[in-house]
């Protein structure tokens, strides 16, 4: 009888053992990946003037693995060979003193990927306390010419359109490029890398400085002047319209981050709309949301269009264990469907620049595929995708591109950029006539489409 009790006892402990073993739970499989993938944060707020040596190592391999898995272009740069760079920077990272030349390390390591969409920015404490000058510069001929001053207070003004600057901080200008900018600048490709440091970079540093430009004047004459660094939201006035004549409608568009964008265009749309002709230039456009510019696009036709593929990366660990391929491509090919019931069907000119980017491409590109008109001016900047942000130590950032796109024929423009259909870029003599040569082309193109 004791043995009979002691095995009906062990089958009972054996049968409620078994019923109360778990189901595969997927909900939380999926939890415990979130927990090593969290979602991307901002901090501004956290200072640190040093790192320990394993948070240097730390951040260094964050950028290191973040693009081994995620960044979508390696096939652009065949040479690069990701793990032996990463090895290389090992020593660099562990020698730096503080943070911020730490953070330059991080850059010129990341610069090795030729990727405008993949960056490392300093911890925001500091990024934040960055300004720039109201200054667009132009590199022609060899000399760097100041084609545009973005702001109408008298402490800027005092430089003129069309002065040749020279020097910056006392410092030729060239040699202050290859000392300050060139060793940390993220960009993809050579037109990108010129637009980037005359367009964003020249003047940039410490809001609360003063910076130095030695300028010749239109006269020939040398001067110096010095210009407080200052916050500039190109977010601010995305979009601006004037009436050319021959009843010709120019519409900038300056930015496509915001929905302000498509709702300053829709309330000028009566405008727009009595207009014979309309350019839209968008040679200062950065991107942002690309879906904002695909609506401006909804109101050029009338019938749906290709927007452009999207090449998304798929990698199957198991796969690689079984000796078969472990990474895979998806490609999504979408359409946008016009659906506002205004339409302008009148002569359209788009006009580009290098510092066409991003969002703003992916609008050249769909505007492209409709055929609606041509696009005038030089080859945008040559990079889109879907930045991955990510966190690194004292309170900086990463970012990966981690999406391909091209055209929605197939054509490649990520590390080359949107050819024109009539390319012209501005010159030294046109910009101290104050002429908008490219604007002026683009009239022209206009008139034979009429």
């Amino acid at each position: 009888m004791k043995k009979l009790a002691i095995i009906t006892v062990l089958l009972s402990l054996f049968f409620t053992s078994v019923q109360a073993q778990q189901k595969f739970d997927s909900a939380a499989y999926v939890q415990q990946f979130k927990k090593i993938f969290p979602a991307f944060a901002l901090d501004t707020a956290r200072q640190n003037d040093e790192l320990s040596n394993e948070q240097k190592i730390e951040g260094l391999s964050k950028v290191w693995y973040e693009a081994k898995f995620n960044f979508a272009n390696f096939d652009l740069v065949p040479q690069l060979n990701w793990d032996s760079a990463y090895r290389a920077f090992i020593p660099r990272v562990l020698a730096t003193h503080d943070i911020l030349s730490y953070y330059g390390e991080l850059k010129k390591f990341n610069q090795l990927l030729h990727d405008g969409h993949s960056r490392v920015v300093e911890p925001l404490y500091y990024f934040m306390k960055k300004g720039m000058l109201p200054f667009v510069f132009e590199f022609l001929d060899g000399k760097v010419i100041l084609s545009s001053v973005l702001s109408h207070d008298p402490e800027y003004t005092r430089a003129q359109i069309g002065w040749i600057a020279t020097a910056i901080e006392g410092v030729p200008i060239q040699d202050y490029i290859k000392k300050t900018i060139s060793p940390y600048l993220h960009f993809s490709t050579p037109q990108d890398s010129i637009s980037r440091i005359y367009r964003y970079e020249l003047c940039a540093g410490k809001l609360t400085d003063k910076v130095s430009i030695r300028f010749i004047t239109k006269e020939g004459k040398e001067k110096t002047l010095s210009f407080k660094r200052m916050k500039i939201d190109f977010d601010e006035d995305p979009v601006q319209f004037k009436l050319l004549p021959g009843n010709i409608g120019h519409v900038t568009i300056n930015s496509f981050n915001t929905p302000k964008t498509v709702a300053i265009f829709d309330s000028l749309f009566p405008q727009i709309s009595k207009t014979s002709a309309l350019i839209i230039d968008i040679r200062s456009n950065g991107g942002g949301n690309s879906n904002n510019g695909y609506e401006i696009i909804g109101y050029l036709v009338n019938k749906p269009f290709y927007t452009n593929i999207s090449v998304m990366r798929k990698y199957r660990p198991s796969y690689r264990a079984w000796g078969s391929e472990p990474v895979t491509i998806e490609l999504n090919k979408d359409d946008w469907k016009p659906y506002k019931n205004k339409l302008y069907s009148k002569p359209v000119v788009v006009i580009t620049g290098p510092a066409t980017y991003s969002a703003a491409e992916d609008f050249t590109g769909a505007f492209k595929t409709t055929g609606r008109g041509k696009i005038v001016g030089a080859t945008t900047g040559g990079s889109t995708g879907q930045p991955l942000g990510y966190k690194l130590p004292g309170g900086g950032l990463g970012f990966v591109c981690s999406k391909r796109d091209v055209l929605s024929d197939g054509t490649e423009f990520v590390g080359i950029g949107i050819k024109p259909d009539v390319e012209i870029h501005p010159t030294i003599q046109g910009i101290q006539q104050g002429r908008d040569e490219v604007l002026e082309k683009a009239v022209e193109v206009l008139k034979t489409q009429e």
